[in-house]
């Protein structure tokens, strides 16, 4: 069909963020992100975290955190600024946490 877009590499980035570091970009466009809980899905709380912009379902690195077992970002709880963290990458599709 001829799109211009076919041999463009793939970009999982936010287009207008040149740098590619939104977390950045957020805390100098937001009033305030404030820190919060890292917890797993008993509510258990695993440590802390500096703002929910920082993660995503999904995120194993730079979680803070240290556990036997790796650990991944399973949802994230906007309304009571809470990181939910589970053993299982899987679980976060299983996972009932209200998406940001």
């Amino acid at each position: 069909m001829g799109l211009a877009s076919v041999k463009r590499k793939e970009s999982r980035e936010i287009c207008f963020v040149p740098d590619n570091d939104y977390p950045r970009f957020l805390r100098e466009h937001l009033s305030a992100v404030p820190e919060g809980r890292i917890v797993d899905k008993q509510g258990k709380v695993l440590g802390h975290h500096a703002g929910i912009v920082n993660y995503t379902v999904g995120q194993r690195k730079g979680l803070g955190i240290s556990s036997k077992e790796p650990l991944y970002v399973v949802g994230i709880d906007a309304q009571n600024n809470t990181v939910i963290v589970g053993e299982n990458r899987m679980s976060m599709l299983m996972s009932s946490s209200p998406p940001i």
